[in-house]
């Protein structure tokens, strides 16, 4: 079993952490905001967990859009993006900014938000133009919880791709914390039907201005099913299988975060105007299953840290009884 498929595995198991360690007591949920979501509290560059690279400006006006990543649930920016995506933006002179999320996307999705709110204002601010965003898993879909209720990020935002997003959450979920009756706050709120997600698509999922590329695959063990990382047809969506490019694909949920077709449409749409397109992608590389920027020879232990963070925070999170209550009306 390879070491991503392995971490599959572990975050679709029960959490039964060992003696030694053993997890937080239960908490219930806690009691909802009065106060509805508006501008984000101001927060500084290091209470958000920004870590940048590059001149934003000068990528931007070399025509390199400047590109906001944001990791998934477990995760964190080191383990989801340092030795992929972050080393191919390096590489390619393209400015870039990781966001960290709160307890490392465990804890309740509308907080998280509120850090990604603030590094599109920062580094749309450096930028002095639109950014991009790439998202893997959570990170894909919590970019819209954002440009959702803090509309002014949605004039700051060029193309938002996603990897495997949980943009309609995962049947997954539901199974899992119906059967263990706990399950972190991100969980909760990723479960297919959640109140959180049906206050996100309530309404428009999409917003004019944006071009959103949905990159997911067919063999998605996390995401049940996989098709519920699309989003609505429309000009500025496009919605893509890796197998459509690339038919013999194999890859599951975690390595859409170092899978090189999924780079390869990802590409596309950063440096093309619109979403991306699949007659403009070359197939030649089909069949490669790491995208260039990763090291074949350290790819063992890459995998091995992503495993070890996400194993990390999923015993030590804290566990809810019932999903977050909504913070808006």
């Amino acid at each position: 079993m390879s070491l991503p498929i392995l971490l599959a595995a572990l975050l679709a198991a029960p959490l039964s952490p060992a003696p030694a360690a053993p997890p937080a007591a239960p908490l219930a949920a806690a009691p909802a905001a009065t106060l509805s979501p508006g501008p984000a509290a101001p927060l500084a560059a290091e209470s958000a967990g920004l870590h940048c690279a590059g001149d934003p400006a000068a990528s931007a006006r070399a025509g390199r859009t400047p590109v906001l990543l944001i990791h998934g649930t477990t995760s964190n920016s080191q383990a989801n993006f340092s030795w992929n995506w972050d080393r191919a933006f390096d590489a390619e002179g393209r400015a870039r900014c990781d966001v960290d999320l709160p307890d490392s996307g465990n804890s309740d999705i509308q907080v998280a938000a509120e850090h990604v709110v603030h590094a599109i204002r920062y580094l749309h601010r450096l930028s002095g133009t639109r950014i991009d965003l790439l998202g893997h898993s959570q990170g894909g879909m919590i970019g819209r919880w954002a440009m959702k209720y803090y509309p002014d990020t949605r004039a700051m935002v060029d193309d938002y791709v996603s990897l495997a997003a949980s943009n309609h959450g995962t049947q997954e979920f539901v199974v899992q914390c119906a059967a263990q009756t706990v399950c972190s706050a991100a969980y909760w709120q990723q479960r297919a039907g959640s109140a959180f997600l049906t206050a996100l698509n309530q309404g428009p999922e999409t917003w004019p201005g944006v071009s959103y590329t949905q990159i997911y695959t067919r063999y998605d063990e996390i995401i049940l099913p996989y098709r519920l990382s699309a989003l609505p047809a429309a000009p500025n969506v496009t919605n893509v299988a890796v197998q459509e490019l690339c038919p013999l694909e194999t890859v599951e949920h975690f390595g859409m975060a170092y899978d090189n077709a999924a780079w390869l449409i990802g590409m596309d749409a950063f440096r093309h105007p619109g979403p991306a397109r699949l007659s403009r992608v070359s197939r030649s590389t089909c069949g490669w299953p790491l995208m260039p920027a990763v090291d074949p020879l350290r790819f063992p232990a890459n995998s091995a840290a992503a495993l070890a963070q996400s194993a990390k925070s999923m015993l030590t999170t804290p566990q809810l009884t019932a999903e977050p209550p909504l913070r808006h009306p």
